[in-house]
């Protein structure tokens, strides 16, 4: 059996949810972006950032919540100074920095008043009478000058605690003339106690002021500290106003070390800066005017002097400072030395530094500028340079060369050029090793010595005793007389040879003599004739006979191929005019190879040797004509 309610069930479920999204919906999607909003950071950021410059007015135009906010901030701001008190200090240099720089122009300019009215009146009787006043009385010249022509100056200005009494800080006009400035603290406290309690004042009504002989004392009263100035004359009631501005910078930027940190307003480069400029004075314009107008001669004599005295001082000093920058330019541009003092005094130059032994003797330079040696003096450290011109001089030192090695240095290359012996190039080659600046060296331009090339193509080569070797330019030039068989060995393996170094071997002297004695030897050879008497027959020639013609042959062809030189040796076999033209051919071949097999048999070599029938022509018998002739062809000869 079906429940109702069970079949109502879903559909009652359905309407309570859309009856509760009409009802409670935009609330619900209030209430989500609500919490988004709070959840995210830069939402909660922007809120804060919009609503705060007014919140942050509104607290500071109320007198009530004001201190709430001001001594969190105030508390957060020491402990930053705390922990980074330079950046704070740079900070604060764009305030402290003027009143420093007006605190000093105050002082030059009180200071150069009181020189004026001090010279204005030195030679016055005026002067003399205030002279005689500070001897009678004690009292220093300076004080009885300003006491007649100020108007009026304070000379001492002390800062106090308020309730103890503690001295904060104390500035004086003249050290000289100060006070002992705890004693004027203790004073100033005893002095107010005593007439509060004797007139039955208040401790809540201060003092004010008080007559001190012929001082005035100013008391400037503030909430954490009071400002007590000793004054000289009677300064306008304007004065007094400058001084309570003073005090109030003073508390709003250092009052809370008053109480908590005393010891550390004392040496405070801010407090001394604006207390100094408590210290302020007025001279009396007509007594300075007046002491002008009655003693201008003085002050013509006195400016004639000066300007005399500053101008011998000047032209010294102008004259000095040429020579000392002369010296110094002189010094610092040449190589090797480094200054590390300089002074021109008395007279006397005085240069100290360092200098490399390689480096051009200094009274060199010191005459070239013009400088006696004598007035100098000099203190100069040996060491090692390392500028460019310095490190060659070194090298061609420890290489010992007399101008034949040229070097130069290209960044950390050392670029060699020029002729050098072995030894010399294994110290150039080892540099790269231990130089601190050399760290690779070119040897492309560079090549043996003439000497060492000498040896070394002598012993490669064995040259022989008759050929002379000579250098020049890049050249390695051989001459003289030598065996064919030696020149050719020599041309061939020259051209394999390592070590030169640049160096070129020119063989043309030896050549050319080579070439003269082939030459010479053709034109001996060249128509040499042997007779026959019949047939292949030599008349009386013997092999041993043979022998110079065999050795010249040789020598022409051994010349010849070592001179790379085409010669052509021919041998033609001759007869009289009887019989007929081929009989006679016959017989003079037979006659020219008669010839070369006695050659061979002898034990020279005839292989390039040719043989041939000379010209015949028909006649009458003529034994003059059984020969054979030597006949020898080449460029250079016929």
């Amino acid at each position: 059996m079906t429940n109702p309610k069970d079949t109502d069930g879903p559909s009652r479920t359905g309407d309570f949810e859309r009856l509760r999204t009409l009802i409670f919906g935009e609330e619900k999607n209030r209430l989500h972006n609500l919490d988004r909003r709070v959840s995210d950071l830069e939402s909660r950021t922007a809120d804060v950032a919009e609503v705060l410059p007014g919140a942050m007015n509104r607290v500071v135009d109320d007198p009530v919540t004001k201190p709430d906010l001001e001594q969190p901030v105030v508390d957060i701001i020491r402990g930053a100074i705390r922990r980074d008190t330079e950046s704070f200090a740079e900070a604060l240099f764009p305030v402290l920095g003027p009143a420093i720089r007006r605190a000093v122009a105050d002082a030059l300019k009180s200071l150069v008043q009181r020189i004026n009215v001090a010279l204005e009146n030195s030679f016055t009787v005026k002067g003399l009478r205030w002279r005689i006043e500070a001897a009678r009385t004690g009292v220093p010249f300076a004080q009885v000058v300003l006491r007649h022509t100020m108007e009026y100056s304070i000379q001492e200005a002390f800062l106090i605690q308020r309730e103890s009494g503690l001295l904060l800080c104390g500035v004086h006009r003249d050290e000289s003339l100060a006070l002992d400035d705890n004693a004027v603290s203790a004073m100033l406290t005893a002095i107010q106690a005593f007439i509060q309690d004797s007139l039955g004042m208040p401790r809540t009504e201060p003092l004010r002021s008080a007559e001190l002989g012929d001082r005035t004392l100013w008391v400037i009263n503030g909430p954490d500290a009071v400002l007590a100035c000793i004054i000289i004359g009677e300064p306008p009631r304007d004065v007094r106003i400058e001084l309570m501005r003073i005090l109030e910078t003073l508390h709003a930027q250092y009052g809370s070390r008053f109480d908590d940190h005393p010891e550390q307003v004392e040496n405070d480069a801010g407090v001394i800066a604006l207390m100094q400029e408590v210290l302020r004075e007025k001279v009396d314009d007509e007594v300075g005017a007046a002491s002008s107008r009655n003693f201008k001669w003085y002050w013509i004599g006195l400016a004639a002097l000066i300007v005399t005295v500053v101008a011998w001082g000047g032209w010294n000093s102008i004259r000095d400072y040429r020579l000392e920058s002369a010296t110094v330019s002189r010094f610092g541009a040449e190589p090797g030395y480094m200054l590390t003092g300089f002074n021109f005094e008395d007279g006397v130059l005085y240069l100290a530094g360092l200098r490399d032994p390689l480096a051009d003797d200094p009274a060199t330079l010191l005459e070239e500028l013009g400088i006696d040696v004598e007035n100098t003096e000099l203190a100069f450290r040996p060491y090692q340079s390392l500028e460019e011109e310095m490190m060659l001089r070194r090298l061609h030192q420890a290489l010992g060369d007399e101008g034949s090695v040229v070097l130069a240095l290209d960044g950390s290359r050392l670029n060699v050029e020029g002729s050098l012996t072995a030894e010399q190039r294994a110290i150039l080659a080892d540099l790269p090793a231990s130089h601190p600046v050399i760290r690779s060296v070119n040897f492309r331009q560079a090549r043996l010595s003439s000497r060492e090339v000498e040896a070394m193509i002598r012993q490669s080569l064995d040259v022989p005793a008759s050929v002379s070797i000579a250098t020049a330019d890049n050249r390695v030039v051989l001459s003289g007389t030598a065996e064919p068989a030696w020149f050719e060995t020599a041309v061939s393996r020259a051209a394999d040879l390592d070590g030169l170094q640049g160096w070129r071997l020119d063989f043309g002297p030896l050549r050319e003599s080579l070439s003269q004695q082939l030459a010479t030897l053709a034109a001996e050879l060249n128509g040499y004739s042997i007779t026959f008497t019949r047939g292949a027959q030599m008349s009386g020639i013997s092999p041993e006979n043979l022998a110079p013609l065999g050795s010249g042959l040789d020598k022409l062809q051994s010349l010849a191929g070592a001179l790379e030189t085409e010669v052509a040796i021919r041998l033609e076999g001759y007869t009289d005019g009887v019989g007929t033209a081929e009989r006679n051919r016959e017989i003079a071949l037979d006659r020219a190879r008669a010839v070369q097999d006695r050659l061979r048999e002898s034990g020279f070599n005839v292989d390039e040797i040719t043989v041939a029938p000379g010209a015949w022509s028909p006649g009458p018998a003529d034994l003059s004509q059984r020969k054979v002739v030597v006949f020898v062809e080449g460029p250079g000869f016929p």
